[in-house]
């Protein structure tokens, strides 16, 4: 699938507020005042979640303010709920990169990027006890998404969602292997009914194998766009986020030029600038997507790649270019 620019659409700032905890930081938890590095958001029980790559807290936001509860992860090497290159610990992170929700049941998922920590899945349900969350390896369901189209570099997934019998992954490409060549942005499907059996099952077997789609997004502005997040909008369509940064690695930040959002089709992908209050080129880069309070609205989810910094909400108002 070939996705090209729509020259008639832009994707607007309206609003942004930033996301800090109620109750603020708690040193006992190691959590800080505010969410780090959203990385993908997810209606859930009429709330909206955030998850953070770099922490192991999961937030349910109030989108009006920004204030966000805590739901804290059973995941702490050494006392430590928070992962940096400063704090020396970034290898020991979940990287929990995008979330869906199936009935009530709230699963999101670790990226891979070649670490066996990464390989996890976190479960939330609830129950009139109170919510029950766990952490479990899942080799085999990351197994079935490496499929051979990725090539040598490793599997690096940023997205995902659910739609009625399919459950689809986004994998971000660009990781470069052994052999040179960079990994594609590819949408991985598996049945429903296969990723329930590998989340309750860790033994199961699919029965079907993953249906890869290469997705060659192209560039914004020369630099190459790879894929950071699925959501399903309230009229059913795929939307994307697609963000250009120079880094030819899973593991490894680098510079961010601007991000998209896009829609995705049976035959195409189509993806439109992100501007921001000024009407300039958002530079940030966009982790987290979800259905807006109107059709012509998206709630996206900024990573701002620095723990000291709070992550952003923004609300984005989908618009005609003025000159289109």
């Amino acid at each position: 699938m070939r996705s090209v620019e729509d020259p008639r659409s832009i994707a607007r700032v309206v609003r942004r507020v930033a996301l800090r905890y109620a109750g603020g930081a708690d040193a006992a938890l190691d959590r800080p005042a505010h969410v780090r590095a959203a990385s993908g958001l997810c209606w859930w029980r009429d709330r909206l979640a955030v998850i953070s790559d770099d922490a192991s807290f999961l937030g349910l936001v109030d989108p009006a303010t920004g204030l966000t509860d805590p739901i804290t992860l059973p995941h702490a090497p050494g006392g430590s709920r928070q992962f940096d290159t400063g704090r020396g610990n970034k290898a020991d992170k979940l990287d929990l990169e995008c979330m869906l929700a199936i009935t009530q049941r709230l699963y999101a998922f670790g990226s891979d990027s070649g670490l066996e920590v990464r390989r996890q899945v976190l479960s939330i349900t609830g129950s009139i006890a109170g919510d029950e969350v766990r952490l479990d390896a899942r080799p085999r369901l990351y197994d079935a998404l490496r499929v051979p189209e990725l090539g040598g570099g490793v599997l690096n997934i940023e997205g995902a969602l659910a739609t009625g019998p399919i459950v689809m992954f986004a994998n971000r490409g660009g990781d470069v292997g052994p052999d040179g060549r960079a990994t594609p942005d590819a949408l991985l499907s598996l049945s429903t009914g296969d990723f329930m059996n590998l989340i309750d099952d860790p033994g199961y077997p699919p029965t079907r194998p993953t249906r890869a789609r290469i997705v060659e997004l192209g560039d914004l502005d020369g630099a190459a766009l790879h894929l950071t997040e699925l959501a399903l909008l309230r009229d059913r369509t795929i939307a994307f986020a697609a963000t250009a940064e120079a880094t030819t690695s899973a593991y490894d930040d680098g510079a961010v030029a601007g991000s998209v959002i896009g829609h995705l089709t049976a035959d195409d992908a189509r993806w439109m600038r992100v501007l921001d209050e000024r009407g300039d080129l958002l530079v940030a880069k966009i982790e987290g997507i979800a259905a807006g309070p109107t059709p012509d609205r998206i709630f996206a989810a900024i990573d701002a790649d620095d723990p000291a910094r709070p992550s952003e909400l923004l609300e984005l108002s989908l618009d005609a270019r003025p000159d289109a």
